[in-house]
């Protein structure tokens, strides 16, 4: 694994053709690193559990991940009575806090509807982790304040074995399946319902023995009309290389009125200044009907000066292979700012792609967000 300095520079993170345009880019540009979630993994060569104390990504940071968002990430470093750092970052506290608060200004234009224009928050986050035995077991909480309420998206025992390398959860959990990504829209995590809004009850088991990393979860199953008369199973396992990694998502969840199975492929590298990951999954319903269902991304962010990401996505949905006219698409492009820690700006613009008779899917997004997180 590159076990990078998190003093030294980091990393950052529309058609195919322009991903392959941001590719050429990247080969005039310097190599240092800047921040993405999740293509930072994919740049450095970290586990997603390097960062997070969620093994498979997201919700509160571990110390280095502490470190990492105040020495590496900013375009400019501030410091505290001369310390390096604002916020301590020490591994062995019995208790550990934080956060993420995001604040959007959203605008859209459609077809189908008036056009919109409004402040939204789409996350507000508490983390909690409390060592009760350090290195064996302690209880994790990522509580969400809003919107729409207070409620815990995760809350689990965390027990770890074999020096942190083993572990198994217990509670209300994210299901381990493909990319951990920020966007619940991103069409690998809507239209296959592995976001943050579907945590369930369950067990998950994971290892992390040298370049590789497997995690399996058994879940209540929160699909549709599931009435838990039986167990869904979710495995994510991937194999990290010195400059790219691959891995595979499987899924299966008997509900009452059928069977859901999914089945991913991700990768992800970087080159340079460029990070890039991509997914595709298949999805096939079993009811008194079978469909199937594909759902693509790709995405590249460029390190265009410390502190400064540009991002391109396309994302793909073909919500069912037996029709020929109902193909979706999704393009984006936004800048993101973390002019110093703590502190994030996104630009984005969003261009949507798809049959008249969908709702939405000829849509276009310009939203400004700032985002606070700790």
């Amino acid at each position: 694994m590159d076990r990078r300095d998190p003093r030294r520079g980091s990393s950052a993170p529309g058609h195919l053709a322009a991903a392959c345009g941001l590719t050429l880019l990247s080969a005039w540009l310097a190599s240092t690193d800047s921040r993405a979630e999740p293509a930072i993994a994919a740049r450095t060569g970290y586990r997603c559990s390097q960062c997070h104390v969620n093994r498979t990504g997201g919700g509160l940071r571990t110390s280095f991940g502490s470190l990492y968002s105040q020495l590496t990430q900013p375009a400019r470093l501030l410091e505290w009575r001369g310390d390096g750092s604002l916020l301590p970052a020490d591994p062995d506290a019995r208790l550990q806090l934080g956060g993420n608060f995001r604040l959007q200004y959203l605008n859209v234009e459609s077809d189908d509807v008036d056009d919109t224009s409004s402040f939204e928050v789409p996350e507000a986050n508490a983390y909690l982790q409390v060592r009760l035995v350090p290195g064996r077991f302690s209880l994790y909480v990522d509580e969400t304040l809003g919107p729409g309420g207070a409620s815990s998206r995760e809350l689990f025992g965390l027990f770890e074995f074999s020096g942190g390398r083993s572990y198994l959860k217990a509670g209300k959990l994210l299901p381990p399946y493909g990319w951990r990504l920020p966007d619940d829209d991103a069409f690998v995590r809507r239209f296959t319902g592995f976001g943050y809004t579907a945590p369930d009850n369950g067990v998950e088991l994971g290892f992390e023995p040298g370049r590789w990393s497997l995690h399996l979860a058994a879940i209540n199953g929160s699909g549709g009309s599931d009435a838990d008369t039986s167990t869904q199973f979710t495995l994510l396992g991937v194999r990290r290389f010195r400059a790219w990694r691959a891995g595979l998502s499987a899924s299966n969840n008997i509900t009452d009125a059928g069977t859901i199975t999914h089945a991913g492929l991700l990768v992800g590298g970087n080159a340079g200044r460029l990070a890039w990951i991509a997914e595709g999954d298949w999805v096939e319903v079993s009811a008194a009907a079978t469909s199937h269902r594909l759902v693509g991304l790709l995405e590249a962010d460029v390190l265009a000066a410390r502190g400064v990401n540009l991002k391109l996505a396309h994302d793909w949905l073909d919500p069912d292979t037996g029709l020929r006219t109902n193909a979706q698409a999704r393009d984006s492009l936004g800048v993101e700012l973390i002019p110093f820690p703590f502190l994030q700006l996104r630009w984005f613009v969003r261009y949507h792609d798809g049959p008249r008779q969908t709702s939405g899917a000829n849509d276009t997004q310009v939203d400004f967000e700032a985002h606070f997180f700790f």
